[in-house]
C-alpha cells in the first residue's frame, strides 16, 4: 500500500513508522533509513526523524554495536574480521567499526569470559566446536576444526597455533 504524499512527506509518520521498525529489535541509523525509505517516505522526512531519535538516544550505532557484540559473542565467538564484516553489512559507519576492541575491552562479562581478545574468543569457539566432532578421526578432526574456525573469521595463524597446542594438549 502506497503513502499519501503528505504521509511521505510527514516526520512524525516517519518517526512512528521507525518506533515500530524498532519495537521489534535493535537497528543501526542505516537500518531504519533504508526500511523508512522502502515503506515510501521521503527523504527528508527520513533524514528529520532519524535526527530526531538519534537526539533522544533511540537511535545509537555505537550502543547497537555494543548488543550485537555481546550477543554475537556469547553466542557463537567468532574472529574480529567476521565482526567488522557483519557490522559493515548493517550499516554501522567505519569509525564505529574501527573501535570494535575497545568496546568489547569496556565491557565486562567479554572481558571476564575472555571473549574481548582474539584468542580468547578463538578458544572458546574451539571449545563450543569440539563437542560435535568429539568422534572424528585426528585428521579429519583438525581439518574440520581449521575450517569452522575459518568461517567464524579467525586468521589462519591463530587456527594452527590453536590447534598445535591442542595437539600437545595445552588447551
Amino acid at each position: 500500500m502506497a503513502l499519501s504524499p503528505e504521509r511521505a512527506a510527514s516526520e512524525e509518520a516517519a518517526k512512528e513508522a521507525a518506533l515500530r521498525i524498532l519495537a521489534r529489535g535493535p537497528r543501526t541509523e542505516h537500518e531504519v533509513g533504508e526500511r523508512l525509505l522502502a515503506r515510501g517516505f521521503d527523504q527528508n522526512a527520513v533524514e528529520r526523524a532519524v535526527q530526531r531519535l538519534r537526539r533522544v538516544s533511540l537511535l545509537d550505532d555505537r550502543a547497537f554495536t555494543r548488543s550485537f557484540l555481546r550477543t554475537e559473542l556469547t553466542r557463537a565467538p567468532q574472529g574480529r574480521r567476521l565482526l567488522e564484516m557483519k557490522l559493515k553489512r548493517r550499516g554501522v559507519p567505519p569509525a564505529i567499526v574501527q573501535e570494535i576492541g575497545q568496546l568489547m575491552d569496556e565491557d565486562p562479562d567479554l572481558t571476564e569470559r575472555t571473549l574481548s581478545t582474539e584468542e580468547g574468543r578463538a578458544v572458546a569457539a574451539l571449545t563450543q566446536l569440539k563437542r560435535r566432532s568429539a568422534r572424528l578421526t585426528p585428521e579429519v578432526y583438525r581439518r574440520r576444526m581449521e575450517q569452522a574456525l575459518a568461517r567464524r573469521g579467525f586468521a589462519w595463524e591463530l587456527i594452527r597455533d590453536l590447534l598445535g597446542e591442542e595437539a600437545e594438549g595445552t588447551v
